[in-house]
């Protein structure tokens, strides 16, 4: 078997599929051995946030984060199909988005923020990406908006993308006050009907709460999630400095995606840095970015030998795993 065949072979959506299986099913044991550690507290700022969801029904939020997860792979499916994001036909960024949730199991097998975040995100770009040069689109803008405001009533953390779909707005040639207005009521408009059928009530509203987002983990489990996290923002910035020099030959269509997948990226590790005491709520959107970008690079360089470097990277998420569930 030659190293080009391996090279093909490890791009293609058969050994995808095949990883993203095997990482549910790693999941199904570490959740079944009891390892999961609950996310506890309401860091809702006037609705329940999503880990108190189904905290009366663990076995229900894990099957909805397997649900959740498997979501976020087929909007990165979508995205590349439709846009056509990594420049060629590639199904890398499943295997390297399930090793890199793997990576952080106790995280994978329960439904909170961050799984939800990581499903949200990915779809209100796919919304923004179809109104490229198209600014009669404002209904798109009006919906990303409106999810995304109507969700921070359950977690502060959402408010960070709007910011970048604001930028998204000018990458995407669609800026204009029609757009910026459509924005505008979309953030008003959830809160208004929230406080309209007495959902919440002013009195309801919580300030964010900074404290001890590791109060329930132990030291070895919090130094083995900083380090990936750590390896993943290192590995996202280093293919993003290499993507450049191929990004700047796109055209303008593409270069705006590529623009809009970068302050994703670049809000993200800004927000989990400021909102550190919230960084697990970040991790599964820094995987997604991740597996964007460190996909997007071996998309284009595609060396007969460049199998061994995306082997590689995979065997260092799963000895995270390993790390996590045996020692």
């Amino acid at each position: 078997m030659t190293h080009s065949l391996i090279t093909r072979i490890v791009h293609s959506r058969g050994v995808g599929v095949t990883v993203a299986v095997i990482v549910a099913v790693l999941a199904v044991v570490y959740y079944c051995g009891g390892n999961t550690i609950p996310l506890t507290g309401d860091n809702g700022l006037a609705l329940p946030s999503a880990n108190e969801w189904f905290a009366g029904a663990p076995g229900l939020g894990f099957a909805l984060s397997l649900v959740a997860n498997g979501a976020t792979v087929v909007v990165m499916l979508l995205l590349n199909k439709v846009f056509n994001v990594f420049r060629s036909m590639t199904s890398l960024f499943i295997a390297l988005y399930a090793v890199l949730q793997l990576a952080t199991p106790s995280l994978l097998t329960q439904f909170y923020t961050g799984t939800l975040l990581a499903v949200v995100v990915p779809l209100c770009m796919f919304l923004l990406f179809g109104c490229y040069r198209q600014p009669d689109s404002t209904h798109r803008i009006f919906l990303i908006a409106f999810i995304l405001s109507g969700l921070t009533a359950t977690q502060y953390c959402y408010a960070f993308y709007l910011l970048p779909f604001f930028v998204g707005c000018w990458q995407m040639s669609i800026l204009s006050r029609r757009t910026v207005a459509a924005a505008l009521m979309g953030i008003a408009t959830p809160w208004i009907l929230y406080l309209g059928y007495g959902i919440i009530d002013t009195s309801g509203l919580q300030w964010p709460r900074f404290g001890g987002i590791f109060s329930e983990i132990d030291l070895d489990d919090t130094m083995l999630l900083l380090a990936s996290i750590g390896f993943t923002a290192f590995l996202t910035l280093l293919c993003y400095i290499l993507n450049v020099f191929k990004t700047i030959a796109y055209n303008a269509r593409a270069r705006a995606v590529n623009g809009a997948f970068t302050v994703v990226t670049l809000v993200t590790v800004v927000a989990m840095c400021v909102d550190y005491r919230n960084i697990v709520g970040y991790v599964p959107m820094l995987n997604y970015c991740a597996a964007m970008e460190v996909t997007h690079y071996f998309s284009t360089h595609r060396a007969e030998k460049t199998y061994i470097a995306i082997l590689l990277i995979l065997a260092a998420y799963v000895a995270f795993y390993i790390c996590q569930t045996v020692i």
